[in-house]
């Protein structure tokens, strides 16, 4: 339970980066490109510092971080640019979608069964959040475009998940996600031309700098590490706690009212949340591999 418990806290403050991404006038692009460059910037000035570039070796899974790099910059800047076509509630609504495509597309590539206790919180969560996006919406103009990037953004998720799923527990969090965040700059690069404003103010390049080093970096550590220990149908259903958290954050640093509905879904949202903890076993054990820079792992509970 306890692993379980520690992606929903993780979940709950990504709730931050939709009140900072809300606050910044750069482009999707920009604000996605400087997220990922000031983390590899920073990991790779400490893993530097500290001596211990062998945290940086992940062997023969290089491939797969040339994949899943492109990959992570597709799905924020997805999750961005909905946001900017239409609003903070629709963005959520639609990229949330993401744990129903885990729970179908999970099983056909993990080694993992569907998971009951996901399939019964699942339409709970669904139906709490979209109280909680249509009640924020108030009303605000859905363009199709904006539902079209955001289910992308979702598809992109769970295909995320799983890659990042399949080789996790043979590669070091830290070399892991340094990679992916590389190639995810590379593949950035060549379109920023059209990404309009590309240098940030003072006061945006603060903002930025909490998005890259603690909301991808350190997050991202976490979120790799907690994935040895959680399913993958598990840590995309966790995710329904975010726009929870957005609310709340809302309401409390912007002074935006809830409303009863948004208390509602919530509500359901977190008793979704709360079945899938107590139900939802943890990952089985996996026979130890040795992984560079990391100490030998035995049973995990």
């Amino acid at each position: 339970m306890r692993w379980n418990l520690s992606v929903a806290a993780l979940a709950s403050s990504w709730g931050f980066i939709w009140i900072i991404a809300d606050h910044l006038t750069l482009g999707s692009l920009t604000i996605v490109f400087w997220r990922i460059g000031l983390s590899v910037l920073v990991c790779g000035v400490g893993v530097v510092v500290s001596g211990r570039t062998d945290l940086l070796r992940i062997g023969k899974t290089w491939r797969w971080t040339l994949l899943l790099g492109p990959m992570l910059a597709l799905l924020w800047f997805c999750t961005v640019e909905a946001m900017k076509l239409s609003s903070v509630a629709v963005a959520v609504l639609v990229t949330y979608t993401a744990p129903v495509f885990l729970a179908l597309f999970a099983p056909l590539f993990l080694p993992e069964k569907v998971s009951r206790a996901v399939l019964v919180a699942l339409p709970i969560a669904i139906g709490g959040l979209a109280l909680i996006a249509f009640a924020s919406n108030e009303g605000g103009h859905v363009r199709p475009l904006a539902i079209a990037v955001g289910v992308s953004g979702a598809l992109v998720s769970a295909f995320l998940v799983i890659g990042q799923k399949r080789i996790v527990s043979d590669v070091n969090p830290i070399g892991f996600s340094f990679w992916i965040d590389i190639f995810a700059v590379i593949a950035l690069v060549p379109v920023l031309p059209f990404a309009g404003r590309v240098m940030p103010s003072a006061g945006e390049l603060g903002y930025l700098a909490i998005l890259g080093v603690v909301f991808t970096l350190i997050s991202g550590l976490v979120w790799l590490t907690l994935l040895r220990h959680v399913t993958a149908q598990a840590m995309g259903f966790f995710s329904y706690i975010e726009p929870v958290s957005a609310s709340l954050l809302a309401w409390l640093l912007l002074g935006q009212k809830l409303g009863a509905a948004v208390v509602v879904g919530g509500v359901l949202v977190l008793i979704a949340g709360f079945i899938v903890v107590l139900l939802e076993p943890a990952e089985m054990p996996v026979a130890e591999v040795e992984v560079a820079g990391l100490p030998q792992t035995g049973a995990r509970s």
